[in-house]
């Protein structure tokens, strides 16, 4: 089965990982807004929310860059073998 890039993993698999952040998000985002449905605009929530959703992608954006260039860097020592 082919899942949808937002959850898939390098080799195409289902990454649970990206599952559970998606889930996760989406169950935030619609509290929020059923909250400011119920009682009315409230910008602290708005702000907690938005911080939370800006705080977590420049985690996993920083964290995968750190990956990304380890793995690169690995890749590279392991070509050029030093005897």
């Amino acid at each position: 089965m082919k899942w949808p890039s937002i959850l898939a993993s390098k080799d195409g698999s289902l990454s649970l990982t990206k599952l559970a952040a998606c889930t996760f998000h989406a169950n935030l985002a619609g509290w929020v807004a059923w909250t400011t449905h119920k009682a009315g605009f409230n910008i602290e929530i708005w702000l907690l929310y938005g911080s939370f959703a800006v705080g977590h992608a420049t985690y996993d954006k920083t964290l995968a860059m750190v990956n990304a260039y380890k793995n690169k860097k690995l890749d590279k020592d392991a070509s050029n073998p030093t005897t």
